[in-house]
């Protein structure tokens, strides 16, 4: 399992949108350079609490409460949750990675399925029609 951890803390880019590792902290995706500003101070502003700094992005957005104006927040910017699952087929247990909505993200958060959180996906045109 460590070794997941650290293939999810990296940032990449294509033309229409930006992939975040889940693994990463907040601190982390804050000092990195290769993150575009706009996703910094999101993550700034609605998590940037001390005591939510250090821990991992995926955790920290699985448990947003649905009352919560952070919630909104990130049903407006329309970011994907990209998760692996494991299953288990004539004995072997394979990993299969899936892309889910905020909602489905937080119905998995809290049931007991064995899941690894990989990466966010921001859209990009999103992005840029969202003002913290």
């Amino acid at each position: 399992m460590e070794q997941i951890n650290r293939e999810f803390k990296a940032v990449v880019q294509d033309m229409t949108h930006v992939y975040i590792g889940a693994q990463m902290s907040v601190s982390e995706l804050i000092s990195y350079e290769d993150v575009p500003f706009k996703v910094k101070a999101v993550f700034n502003k609605y998590f940037g609490k001390a005591e939510d700094k250090e821990r991992k992005i995926g955790d920290l957005v699985g448990s947003v409460k649905k009352d919560n104006f952070t919630y909104q927040v990130i049903k407006q910017l329309k970011i994907k949750f990209k998760v692996g699952t494991y299953t288990v087929k004539n004995g072997s247990e394979t990993y299969r990675s899936k892309t889910l909505t905020f909602d489905e993200f937080l119905d998995l958060h809290s049931s007991d399925e064995k899941y690894f959180d990989e990466e966010l996906v921001f859209n990009k045109l999103a992005l840029l029609a969202f003002s913290t």
